[in-house]
């Protein structure tokens, strides 16, 4: 059986808000190398849009005869997935083509009823799901077997139960299926030649419950995987690859310091390229999680270069407002204790959030003003992105229920109908919608630009951040370097 993993081409209008491929596609790997390992007769191909075009991807589908084609989808390339899927059945009607993602759990209802040649959707997570869609199209079991599969049934869209991966299950990336040379290329040419990174994954969910207001993931509580094995794939591909950057993508990489203690020493046994400074770690993390001394003590042993930290907003109210669960006396003693224990942090804001008025605004430049005074010099600030299954998508469909049964609604569209809603009161605006977007634009503008104006960056990584900014991947004007 021959099956194709895509991430499809992001669309025009999206390109310059997702990153320049640097790594391969972790979500479309971990399917991969689990269905490897379940079946002897599937040849896999994994596509990345970020290193192949509309075009070359085509090219691809029409020289192959794919039994099964996933897309794996969001905002920013689900159009392109479709014209790719009405290609595919073009080519082959039998196909069964599916997509799977966040984006796609949230709206498979409006997928399956717009989208004619997608077959199926996969809620939630993917890797049983598609093993059990194989053994389905092989006969081995019926179609209401297959967990988390939503599909068309004699006109009727049908769902399975959902059923949440145990992690214990998970295994490790097979980063052999990928050509790597690609993405190593790519960062030498934005990081310099001493770069090499890999993104691995420990952990699924995030504590925050209920989810902060705009985060658009499926809610399917925490869950890890089993530190020593996660300790044995990290350690085998920073040895093999000579790896100089490992980059855990899991939410909120410090949700159980047990855990974080346990995989730490585990890791330390089997490489010693952390602990001589040789490779350095980046992971995301909440701002709460990093007042201890002791959880900063294992940063330090992994040898932490920097972590990520989604501030999102410098007001409290905002932050109350979004369910965010911090406030700013919590920010300001993080943002201490990580940067004098020599760690960096990229920061990461949203401007335009539910409650946003001219007092809110203003404070957020006054808070990275305080940061930056701290040591702060890397940074990246949003405009709100309305994603679907969000409470903030939800209330945009409350007031205008057509929204409901689209499957294609441009983001700027949603942007604007979400700052109509009595989320916002735009007295301060003139009432205006157009005025507040360019409130929030320059709000942003403002906040980047003291960052970069104090020698920092935006979109960057840590020192090779104050050199690059992956944005565009041009120099940064410097006049001293870091901090």
């Amino acid at each position: 059986m021959k099956i194709l993993l895509c991430y499809p081409t992001v669309s025009e209008e999206y390109s310059k808000i997702r990153d320049a491929g640097l790594t391969p596609h972790l979500s479309l790997l971990c399917i991969a190398s689990h269905l490897k390992t379940k079946f002897d007769d599937v040849d896999i191909d994994i596509i990345d849009g970020h290193h192949m075009s509309y075009e070359e991807i085509c090219k691809k589908i029409s020289a192959n005869n794919y039994d099964v084609i996933g897309f794996s989808v969001d905002f920013t390339n689900y159009v392109t997935s479709v014209k790719l899927a009405n290609f595919a059945k073009q080519i082959n009607p039998d196909t069964k083509i599916g997509c799977g993602s966040n984006h796609a759990s949230n709206m498979y209802n409006q997928i399956l009823t717009n989208q004619k040649s997608y077959d199926f959707v996969g809620i939630n997570d993917g890797e049983e799901e598609f093993e059990q869609y194989i053994r389905y199209l092989k006969g081995e079991i019926k179609i209401e077997e297959v967990t988390n599969l939503a599909y068309r049934d004699n006109g009727q869209i049908k769902v399975n139960p959902i059923k949440t991966f145990d992690l214990k299950k998970h295994v490790p990336v097979n980063y052999e299926m990928i050509d790597l040379d690609a993405y190593f290329k790519i960062q030498k040419e934005v990081f310099g030649d001493n770069f090499k990174m890999l993104q691995f994954t420990s952990q699924r969910g995030c504590a925050n419950h209920p989810l902060c207001a705009f985060c658009g993931r499926f809610d399917d509580g925490m869950r890890f995987r089993d530190p020593k094995q996660y300790a044995i794939e990290v350690a085998h591909y920073t040895e093999k690859y000579q790896l100089t950057e490992v980059w855990d993508r899991s939410d909120s990489f410090i949700q159980s310091v047990r855990w974080l203690k346990t995989f730490t020493e585990e890791l330390n046994a089997r490489t010693d390229r952390f602990s001589s400074g040789k490779t350095t770690f980046k992971t995301y993390s909440r701002a709460d999680q990093l007042l201890r001394q002791d959880v900063i003590d294992i940063l330090k042993d992994l040898h932490f270069r920097m972590v990520f930290i989604g501030y999102e907003a410098g007001d409290n109210r905002i932050l109350k407002n979004i369910g965010k669960h911090a406030n700013l006396d919590t920010y300001y003693k993080a943002t201490r204790n990580v940067l004098d224990n020599g760690i960096d942090i990229d920061a990461s804001f949203i401007v335009g959030l539910p409650g946003e008025n001219k007092e809110s605004l203003e404070n957020h430049i006054k808070f990275v003003k305080n940061l930056i005074s701290m040591g702060l010099d890397k940074i990246r600030v949003n405009r709100l992105l309305v994603l679907p299954g969000t409470p903030i998508y939800h209330k945009i469909v409350e007031q205008y229920p057509e929204i409901a049964k689209k499957d294609i609604v441009p983001m700027e569209d949603l942007q604007r109908l979400v700052f109509t809603t009595d989320l916002y009161d735009l007295h301060d605006f003139n009432n205006s919608v157009d005025v507040f977007l360019d409130k929030i634009t320059e709000t942003a503008n403002t906040m980047a630009g003291l960052v970069e104006n104090n020698h920092g960056a935006t979109e960057g990584y840590g020192h090779y951040g104050t050199q690059k900014n992956i944005a565009t991947g041009n120099e940064l004007t410097l006049q001293q370097q870091g901090r």
